[in-house]
């Protein structure tokens, strides 16, 4: 197994476990992390350690029970990583649950996780987030 992938198994270790030190231990300090535009915690790309955990990891425990990021294929060339798999939690306001896949692309320097792009489908996560209300005859939908 690869350095590189090694890294970024190490990432959903710790995130699995909760443990935000080791994840802010595995991010290089010249970081370029991108959430998927449209994902509810998306600000741009965050260019400092602490802002993942400060704008990602905090907001996840703080809305959703049980979320967890599981990756179980990885590709990998050279110091690059792509891993698939999905999202899944219940969302702490709505009681809605989701599993949502996803792609990752990671770039690893120095040993360290550098780069960081998300590919999802939002509209799932969204939906998880959002009360349902009864609309009359057709039962609950999804408020906008």
């Amino acid at each position: 197994m690869s350095k590189a992938v090694q890294t970024v198994r190490a990432f959903y270790d710790a995130v699995s476990r909760a443990d935000a030190t080791a994840v802010v231990g595995l991010l290089h300090a010249d970081l370029h992390w991108t959430e998927a535009e449209g994902f509810p915690y998306y600000s741009g790309t965050w260019r400092h350690p602490q802002d993942v955990l400060n704008k990602l990891l905090v907001p996840l425990a703080r809305d959703w029970d049980n979320f967890s990021a599981v990756a179980d294929d990885f590709i990998v060339e050279g110091d690059r990583v792509v891993s698939l798999g999905a999202y899944s939690g219940v969302n702490k306001a709505t009681g809605r649950a989701m599993r949502v896949p996803f792609a990752h692309v990671w770039h690893v320097a120095d040993g360290k996780l550098a780069r960081f792009d998300m590919y999802t489908d939002t509209l799932l996560i969204h939906r998880a987030m959002q009360q349902r209300h009864a609309s009359g005859s057709d039962g609950a939908q999804i408020s906008s």
